[in-house]
């Protein structure tokens, strides 16, 4: 194991939990080591992609981070695959390497596109199988928690949007920034300028997001507080589209593409990157992230929870 992002994954395995400041550090010594031209932002996307590959998880309120363990779930309708995820431990790396000679099942490693300038994300292990109640009992014997299909069950599960907890406006004088939707961005304000999505200072130096909806400030989240946002705009259906495969019997699977500055709260993204096991491809040129092998009904459940009505995407 001697790529970046795999060493990043088991160093965040070992420490098993710790604040953000903490380990942003220790991946910019890391990164900066083997890829010295990381750009500045790089620590945060790879943070949100480990999140919704499900090696970890954040509360970013409270700055605070602990790793997964280790789930095997398959994939929704991949023709016998399953991905691999949660923490890597070197413990656990040796008995899925003395699981995998055992020659039951083939595992394969399969890696994320990132851009040049990105920290590396680990590759997904992505395992091949011909029948479920083996793949649970392999498991089993790994250590690792079994779940027939996290992308189908999340999509069921995922709560409809609503605003935090209530919260004090802005206090006046104090710098603030406002969410401007069009060109996708945090823009200073003297002070509220209606209802909208806005980002202050708190007094502990801790940078935190606050929409004022119906009258009320509440806390939120960056992309929480986005689609409360559109919500209340009735801007339906502009930002998340579906495109489906060309395949014959597979016309209820496709492609999930979500625009820029609209980016999934974690949850939804982890249940529509678990359609596939991959982080999403960047499309640079469209400014949207893709995620593939998405069910339909998954796709729907994801805009219908952000409160958004599914597009439909023009074939290019």
């Amino acid at each position: 194991m001697t790529d970046t992002g795999s060493l990043l994954l088991r160093w965040v395995s070992e420490q098993g939990a710790g604040s953000l400041s903490n380990i942003k550090q220790g991946m910019w010594w890391l990164a900066a080591k083997h890829g010295p031209d990381i750009e500045p932002g790089a620590a945060g996307r790879w943070l949100r992609d480990a999140v919704s590959l499900a090696y970890m998880d954040i509360d970013w309120r409270n700055r605070r981070w602990c790793a997964a363990p280790p789930v095997l779930t398959r994939l929704p309708q991949a023709r016998g695959l399953a991905v691999l995820t949660g923490s890597r431990t070197a413990a656990f790396d040796a008995r899925l390497a003395r699981a995998v000679q055992g020659g039951l099942l083939e595992l394969l490693q399969v890696p994320s596109d990132r851009p040049p300038r990105d920290i590396p994300l680990p590759p997904s292990l992505i395992i091949q199988f011909d029948d479920e109640e083996g793949l649970a009992s392999w498991a089993a014997e790994l250590g690792a928690a079994y779940m027939p299909c996290f992308a189908l069950q999340g999509a069921g599960l995922l709560p409809p949007l609503r605003p935090g907890a209530l919260t004090s406006a802005p206090e006046f004088g104090k710098p603030l920034e406002q969410y401007d939707l069009d060109r996708r961005e945090y823009r200073p304000v003297p002070r509220p300028q209606g209802e909208g999505l806005y980002r202050l200072k708190r007094r502990d130096s801790k940078r935190v997001c606050q929409v004022l909806h119906a009258g009320e400030w509440h806390e939120t989240s960056h992309e929480q507080g986005v689609y409360l946002v559109l919500e209340s705009r009735s801007r339906a259906a502009d930002v998340l589209r579906w495109l489906p495969e060309k395949d014959c019997g597979r016309e209820g699977f496709g492609t999930l593409y979500v625009d820029y500055g609209y980016p999934l709260p974690d949850l939804q993204r982890r249940v529509a990157v678990m359609c596939c096991g991959l982080a999403p491809r960047i499309n640079t040129q469209a400014e949207n992230l893709a995620h593939d092998n998405v069910p339909y009904a998954v796709a729907a459940k994801i805009a219908e929870s952000l409160g958004q009505h599914l597009g439909e995407k023009a074939d290019d």
